[in-house]
């Protein structure tokens, strides 16, 4: 064995000895040069290995960023939902303030009127046939007197007489349709008195229709209009009057209500 081991350097050396320079370092460049090429492609493949695990980290990073972008989608959802409960909680609370509103709009328009409902002006109190009553009586509706008052009536609605009065009346509107009445007659709005009716006292008023008989003066701030009918013993004063033919009038008649300034006419 040693002999053949020597005989293998001394004919290695022999051929190195007689080869060219030139090959022997193409040779030697070859080796380098497969050595490089082995080197890349060791180079390669771990580039490739590490981009295949970097597409890997992408692709859970991607699906990491794709349950989180549900998870916000879900957050964002179920706010909206909360928001849209609480926004519906809140609307009959803004839409009860006008019925607030409109509850105590109702309420001062109805401190006037009775507990149910009703105007206390349009409220008649009727005083029967069989009923006598004795004293001064006042009401804030309106009165109907059918029997028979001894004393003065204030009525804040309106009155209408067809019974026996012995007493001055005051209210908004009077109507007298009894035989006979005794006492002054004081209106805010019209007198009328009707026919066959006898009138003992002054009226005042600011409008008038008479038809029955009157002894006292009439003072009416707008129009009255006497009755073929009637018969007047006093003094009246009107900002206008109409007679019927057949009306007869005892006194004075003025229109002093009138809009027309008679003085500057004749100056």
């Amino acid at each position: 064995m040693g002999f053949f081991k020597d005989f293998k350097d001394d004919l290695s050396q022999a051929v190195n000895e007689l080869l060219p320079e030139d090959v022997l370092e193409g040779g030697t460049e070859g080796n380098t040069s497969e050595e490089k090429g082995n080197e890349t492609e060791d180079v390669e493949q771990t580039e490739a290995i590490e981009g295949e695990d970097t597409k890997e980290v992408q692709t859970e990073e991607e699906d990491n960023l794709t349950e989180d972008d549900n998870v916000d989608k879900e957050l964002l959802e179920a706010l909206l939902t909360s928001e849209a409960v609480i926004v519906k909680d809140e609307k009959p609370a803004v839409s009860e303030e006008p019925a607030l509103e409109e509850k105590k709009a109702e309420e001062s328009t109805t401190e006037d009127t009775s507990g149910d409902g009703t105007d206390v002006t349009e409220e008649v109190t009727i005083i029967a046939k069989s009923t006598v009553l004795t004293g001064n009586l006042h009401t804030d509706g309106s009165l109907e007197v059918i029997g028979t008052v001894r004393g003065d009536i204030d009525c804040k609605g309106k009155l209408s007489v067809i019974g026996t009065v012995s007493g001055n009346c005051s209210a908004s509107e009077v109507y007298i349709g009894a035989k006979r009445f005794e006492g002054s007659i004081t209106s805010e709005g019209n007198v009328r008195i009707g026919l066959g009716t006898v009138i003992i006292g002054d009226i005042l008023g600011t409008a008038s229709f008479i038809a029955g008989a009157v002894k006292g003066d009439i003072d009416i701030s707008g129009p009255i209009v006497i009755d073929s009918s009637a018969v007047i013993k006093g003094n009246i004063k009107a900002a206008s009057i109409q007679v019927n033919n057949g009306a007869v009038i005892d006194g004075f008649c003025s229109l002093s209500y009138a809009s027309v300034n008679i003085d500057s006419i004749f100056e």
